[in-house]
């Protein structure tokens, strides 16, 4: 398996002997945050699958008034 990089040194997918796996960016296909979409593409450029994950790096902010409040009796 090769990673896809550009010059910079940022990944954008990675080339295998069956197929070529990328990542979207796009809103259509479901990417949002929290959610990471996989494309897979044969050698000849037709999609075989696209893949949805949940982000592991993605953290959602608890905001104050979402929490339940605590009151001493």
């Amino acid at each position: 398996m090769q990673e896809l990089r550009c010059p910079n040194g940022i990944k954008f997918g990675e080339l295998t002997p069956e197929f070529i796996e990328v990542k979207c960016r796009s809103k259509r296909c479901g990417a949002k945050p929290g959610v990471v979409v996989i494309h897979r593409f044969d050698h000849q450029g037709s999609l075989i699958a696209t893949q949805h994950y949940r982000d592991p790096a993605f953290r959602e902010e608890v905001k104050e008034h979402d929490q339940p409040s605590l009151r001493s009796a």
